[in-house]
């Protein structure tokens, strides 16, 4: 640690009087910086070269529209980084204030208008490497994929005696079919096929881990960091992140807080009919499901919490395969 933060401060031109490591993990090291001339952080997400030049060029289009993010310091030869061990090392604002809250309306709303301002600001969006990090083209391969990762999870399970997987055996039906239902869908959308096809720039940024704990709030203004997972794809993503935090701490499907998140969201980014359609369909396909069995997120939980998580998955699923079958 010692050899990086010579580094920086000859890189950078900054005095160093006190740091801390954050984070050190396989695919992350964070550095909190003190020095003469402010509070920084320093990051190298171990990712080449381009996959760091899209992060920051992406930071940069929405800051410019209005986006509140931590600007990167440039070194001085006026680069954005430096490198570290091999890999892109970059320097950045420290951004201040408490996290944005879940806890009423009002502040749902403001993280949906927050994530519509995002979105809405970032169209127009372009730059040398756009096609390696669009997700669109990948989407009826993930449906397919994951909707056979359930079939698979039901056949090797079928037999079982573990009474907390044959809670999971005896719900899975439902996401099946929910699955099947959504997978029809994007296949048979018109707006779908229109949509994987546009040109990068008529795609939308998502964030890619949209939470309230990248949420900064200080005052009238939220700082929105971490944007290591920033690719072109649509809004249902970062909406069902977000979405999932809020019925986790309320412990309940709620049909209101997700009016609540929708409605400041819409008031931002206003979408039309087909993109709302298409939104649903996202959000009724089985994606958490399939991921809390792939990742076997229940070997840590009780047999209870279990049957509370998938009931509230059904029920979510069911209110927004209603709202998709509203919209055809």
């Amino acid at each position: 640690m010692d050899a990086l933060i010579r580094l920086i401060e000859e890189e950078y031109d900054l005095k160093i009087v006190g740091h801390h490591v954050e984070r050190n993990t396989d695919k992350s090291l964070v550095v909190y910086l003190k020095s003469l001339k402010g509070k920084w952080v320093g990051k190298s997400l171990f990712s080449p070269t381009h996959r760091q030049e899209f992060i920051l060029d992406a930071e940069e289009h929405l800051l410019r529209k209005g986006i509140h993010i931590p600007k990167t310091k440039k070194t001085r030869d006026n680069k954005r980084f430096i490198y570290w061990k091999g890999t892109p090392f970059i320097i950045q604002e420290w951004a201040r204030g408490p996290m944005l809250a879940l806890n009423t309306p009002f502040r749902i709303k403001r993280v949906g208008a927050t994530l519509g301002k995002i979105h809405a600001a970032s169209v127009g969006f372009k730059t040398a490497s756009s096609e390696q990090f669009n997700a669109a083209p990948t989407w009826e391969e993930e449906y397919e994929q994951d909707f056979a990762s359930l079939l698979r999870w039901r056949q090797m399970h079928e037999d079982t005696t573990d009474p907390k997987l044959r809670i999971i055996y005896q719900h899975l039906p439902f996401f099946l079919i929910a699955g099947k239902i959504a997978l029809d869908s994007l296949q048979a959308s018109t707006y779908f096929m229109q949509w994987k096809e546009l040109p990068c720039y008529k795609h939308f940024l998502c964030h890619g881990d949209f939470n309230n704990g990248n949420l900064l709030a200080d005052k009238q203004k939220i700082t929105v960091i971490d944007w290591e997972d920033v690719r072109y794809d649509f809004p249902s993503k970062d909406i069902s992140r977000i979405l999932s935090l809020l019925m986790r701490k309320n412990k309940r499907w709620s049909p209101q807080s997700f009016h609540y998140l929708l409605s400041g969201y819409l008031n931002e980014n206003s979408l039309s009919r087909s993109q709302r359609h298409l939104m649903y369909i996202d959000l009724a396909f089985p994606h958490i499901a399939e991921r809390f069995l792939r990742q076997k997120q229940y070997l840590t939980m009780t047999g209870n919490e279990v049957a509370t998580f998938l009931k509230r998955e059904i029920k979510k699923i069911a209110f927004m395969l209603e709202q998709m079958k509203a919209l055809e």
